[in-house]
């Protein structure tokens, strides 16, 4: 039973009582209406406490940020995107190249916003014209289904410059 319908029967129950006392039991007439009302306060307690038992133990299971977890999650996702190193260009522009984008503007200290100029010759010096063309966020194509990304060893490389940086 809802919390609304027991409020309303306990309701109900206090002006039948109500009547029945006024009726009859002047006197008697408080500590009827406090009977309904008192069983519809344990009722709603009741129903609270119910609601905040912790679930059994699938709870526990389902939010684990233990740091097994937290590495086995890490470790799934890094393979994720290493897969779509090998795929094609617009996987890396939809997946790869963002990432790649805002850990170089965080790297270099400096917003592709402010400065799109200076931006762009960090990238190329950092990474060269070859390399820079899959960091750059400007070259992206997100629609070439065709044209094959540059592959693990390019992404590696391009990983590799940013830890050195």
């Amino acid at each position: 039973m809802n919390r609304k319908a027991v409020v309303v029967i306990a309701i109900v129950v206090a002006l039948l009582a109500e009547a029945v006392a006024f009726a009859r039991w002047r006197e008697a007439m408080l500590p009827l209406a406090a009977l309904p009302v008192a069983v519809a306060l344990v009722a709603l307690l009741w129903s609270l406490r119910e609601r905040r038992a912790p679930p059994s133990d699938n709870r526990s299971e389902e939010i684990d940020n233990g740091p097994v977890e937290m590495l086995r999650r890490w470790q799934a996702r890094a393979e994720m995107l290493a897969a779509r190193a090998d795929g094609t260009r617009a996987d890396w522009d939809r997946h790869l190249r963002p990432l790649l984008a805002k850990e170089f503007e965080l790297s270099a200290g400096t917003r592709v916003a402010k400065n799109r100029r200076a931006m762009e010759a960090a990238g190329l010096h950092l990474f060269g014209p070859d390399l820079w063309r899959w960091v750059d966020p400007a070259d992206s194509e997100v629609r070439d289904q065709s044209t094959p990304a540059p592959g693990r060893a390019a992404l590696d490389e391009i990983l590799g410059r940013l830890q050195r940086m």
